[in-house]
C-alpha cells in the first residue's frame, strides 16, 4: 500500500488573507518504508499531512493529486486532539477494538509505551507525554496501510522517544507506509529507522533521499536539515536504549 501526492498546490483564503502553503508538491511514500518529512516552522509539513488524510481545512483550495491505497491512520501533532478530552483513554480505546478488531488494546498500548494503568484515566487528565503514546496507540489499533505522524515523539524524553520509534519502525516492517513528520535528526541518524528522509522549505520540496545523500546534498539548505547528522554517518538500525518489553506488531 501506498501515499502519493503529485504536483499538489494547496492556497489558503479565509476571505481576509491569502497565501499559498504547498506549491507542485510530489511525494510518495512507499509500502514498507519508513519516510521521514522534516522542515521548518510554517514550511507545510503539517499541511502534507492534512492533505493525505483528508483534513485539509474548509479555507483551503487544492489541486493536483493525492492518491492513497488502501486505510489512512493519523497521529496528531497534539495527542489530545485523538481523543474526546472528557471520556476515559480506556472506553475510547475499546470502542476502536471492537470497531476494528485488528490489535487489542493490551498490544496497541504495549508498542506504544502507554501505560496500561493510565487508560481509566480522562484524556485531559494525562500528562503531554502520556497523551501523545496514547494517540500512537489509538492509530495502531486500527492497523491502517498508511499512517502519518505529526511529530508523535515531540513531547517523550529520548529513551521513550526511541522506543516509539522502534514501535513505527517495526510498524513499516509489515508492509505499511509510514510518513513521519519529525526533527529528531540525530535519533534518525544514530538509528537509520528511517529509509528515506524528504527536505520542505516554504511548501516547496527541496530533496528526497537517504541521510547520506542528504548530508553530501549541494543545495546548502538542505545540508542545514540534516544538520551534524554527517558525522553519524548512516549506520545500521539499532534498538537506541534498552527498554524492558519487547513488541511483536502486527497488521
Amino acid at each position: 500500500m501506498t501515499a502519493e501526492l503529485r504536483s499538489l498546490t494547496v492556497d489558503i483564503d479565509t476571505g481576509r488573507w491569502r497565501d499559498t502553503v504547498l506549491t507542485s508538491v510530489d511525494l510518495s511514500v512507499p509500502a514498507g518504508q519508513l519516510t521521514a518529512l522534516l522542515g521548518g516552522p510554517g514550511d507545510g509539513k503539517t499541511m502534507i499531512a492534512y492533505a493525505l488524510t483528508g483534513r485539509l481545512p474548509e479555507s483551503a483550495r487544492a489541486s493536483g493529486e493525492v492518491l492513497i491505497d488502501g486505510r489512512v491512520g493519523y497521529i496528531p501533532q497534539d495527542g489530545i486532539d485523538a481523543f474526546v478530552p472528557d471520556q476515559t483513554v480506556g472506553e475510547q480505546l475499546r470502542r476502536s477494538e471492537l470497531r476494528h478488531r485488528a490489535w487489542t488494546v493490551e498490544q496497541a498500548c504495549a508498542a506504544a509505551h502507554y501505560p496500561i494503568d493510565a487508560l481509566e484515566l480522562l484524556a485531559r487528565h494525562n500528562s503531554a507525554g502520556q497523551i501523545q503514546r496514547a494517540a500512537v496507540a489509538a492509530a495502531l489499533l486500527t492497523a491502517p496501510d498508511v499512517l502519518v505522524a505529526d511529530g508523535p515523539t515531540a513531547s517523550l524524553d529520548q529513551g521513550t522517544a526511541y522506543a516509539v520509534w522502534k514501535s513505527l519502525r517495526e510498524y513499516a516492517d509489515t508492509g505499511a507506509a509510514l510518513l513521519v513528520i519529525t526533527h529528531d535528526i540525530a535519533l534518525l541518524a544514530a538509528t537509520g529507522y528511517a529509509d528515506r528522509l524528504v527536505v520542505i522549505s516554504k511548501g516547496r520540496i527541496l530533496a528526497a533521499g537517504t541521510m547520506a545523500e542528504l548530508s553530501a546534498a549541494a543545495d546548502p539548505r538542505v545540508r542545514m536539515y540534516v544538520g551534524g547528522a554527517a558525522s553519524h554517518g548512516e549506520p545500521g538500525r539499532t534498538s537506541g536504549p534498552a527498554t524492558s518489553s519487547a513488541v511483536h506488531l502486527r497488521r
